[in-house]
């Protein structure tokens, strides 16, 4: 399958819209200011998000590495990053698919350059519905899957693809989920009873079984996390056996953004041994990683089993604004530049106003954000006995963010920097 493409060009201009880039970059190209601008000698503007290219490509390699060996496939899930710079990045890097939550999401990746995509949703409007049937009628080369979990989401895509005089089949996955959670098929004989409905539907094909187990195990109970890994693997076993017949490969897809290495040894090459069977993980975050949520988990696995090593790839640095009290800094960023909803931001460096040497920050602690302000505890930090030159007025400071995917909607052009912090290209968003 072609790759999309890489369409960031030299000369695309910064907008002055742009948050991180100066006033002065506005109409300015990226190749222009490529190599010229950087976070050292007051380039950009606080506060920026970069992204660090070595860390990307060493977190999309590794995912690959993983994959090949494992022998199973990556369709990453791009609404974390919705970025055709990233994205075309990850399919160089052998991704199969890209899998998306809407139909607007698969549209914007159609437009990327993307042939195979995954919807890992059920898809009832009637609009969306058309539109991807129109897009598998009009081009043979693309590849769409969606989800099904009962009969009254069979019905609406078979109502709407009919109305439209469908000629080609829409493959779609019987998604088998957990009772409180999100979609799914609560029961594996619920699942039966669907996947039956499709295989005897005109215009769908029975193409495959998904899951997601990314919302188990969230106090380090990974125990729960195979529980439901073995029940997917038991449904997925049976509609196998009973209508994956003619030959046609058949999919099992789970989430892998926490819990990769559960579902590689859960499906595993054992498991699939003599049928057209493939394994594919629909990861989000692996390829900037993060400093809270995602790396938390990391640690988790590290106790079981040597874990996907992954890094975190993005830094979110801010200026401090005020030195109110001896135990409190305030600093340019908020909720509108980075995600909240799987913990705060990490100070992990400091650069203080006027130098050109990144150090460690001190003991410190964001406690609470507001739109454009955070406050950082600093406790008993000080230099030399005093607690207002731990950070100063002026210094910037590097955090670490926790959830990729609500941070990267919060920003339009990020940044894509080399080791010294300096600007080397740039990734968009199409939220």
């Amino acid at each position: 399958m072609t790759a999309p493409r890489s369409t960031v060009a030299s000369d695309l201009e910064v907008a002055p819209h742009s948050k991180g880039f100066p006033p002065d970059a506005a109409g300015r190209s990226i190749g222009e200011l490529r190599g010229k601008l950087g976070l050292i000698g007051n380039g950009f503007t606080s506060p920026v998000l970069l992204l660090s290219e070595s860390a990307l490509h060493r977190n999309l390699r590794a995912m690959r590495e993983f994959c090949a060996t494992a022998g199973i496939s990556i369709a990453p899930h791009v609404k974390t990053t919705m970025s055709p710079e990233i994205i075309a990045r990850q399919f160089e890097h052998g991704a199969w698919a890209a899998t998306v939550a809407t139909c607007t999401q698969a549209a914007a990746v159609r437009d990327m350059g993307v042939e195979r995509v995954l919807i890992a949703n059920e898809v009832v409007d009637p609009v969306g519905i058309g539109w991807l049937g129109a897009e598998l009628d009009g081009d043979e080369r693309f590849t769409a899957l969606c989800y099904v979990d009962s009969a009254a989401s069979v019905v609406a895509l078979e109502s709407a693809l009919s109305a439209r005089g469908q000629r080609r089949q829409l493959p779609v996955l019987i998604e088998y989920g957990i009772t409180g959670g999100r979609t799914g098929a609560r029961t594996a004989d619920e699942a039966l009873n669907v996947a039956a409905l499709v295989a005897n539907s005109p215009h769908l094909r029975l193409a495959g079984v998904a899951g997601f187990e990314g919302i188990l195990g969230a106090d380090g109970d990974v125990d729960e996390v195979t529980t439901y890994l073995r029940g997917l693997r038991t449904v997925a076993d049976q509609i196998y056996q009973r209508w994956a017949t003619d030959g046609a490969e058949f999919v099992v897809t789970a989430g892998g953004s926490s819990f990769v290495e559960v579902v590689r040894d859960e499906l595993d090459t054992e498991w699939r041994a003599g049928r057209r069977i493939r394994v594919v993980v629909r990861s989000g975050c692996y390829a900037t990683h993060d400093s809270g949520g995602y790396a938390n988990v990391r640690r988790t696995m590290a106790t079981r089993a040597a874990p996907l090593p992954l890094e975190p790839a993005l830094e979110l640095w801010a200026r401090v604004l005020s030195r109110p009290e001896p135990e409190l800094a305030i600093v340019d960023f908020g909720k509108r530049d980075t995600g909240t909803d799987a913990g705060l931001p990490v100070p992990h460096s400091v650069l203080r106003r006027g130098s050109s040497r990144v150090e460690a920050a001190p003991s410190c602690t964001v406690t609470r954000l507001n739109d454009q302000h955070a406050y950082l505890r600093l406790g008993s930090a000080s230099v030399n006995g005093d607690p207002y030159r731990a950070v100063q007025v002026g210094d910037l400071v590097g955090f670490g963010i926790s959830h990729p995917c609500t941070t990267f909607d919060k920003w339009r052009l990020i940044p894509i920097v080399d080791d010294d912090r300096t600007l080397i290209d740039v990734a968009r968003t199409w939220f």
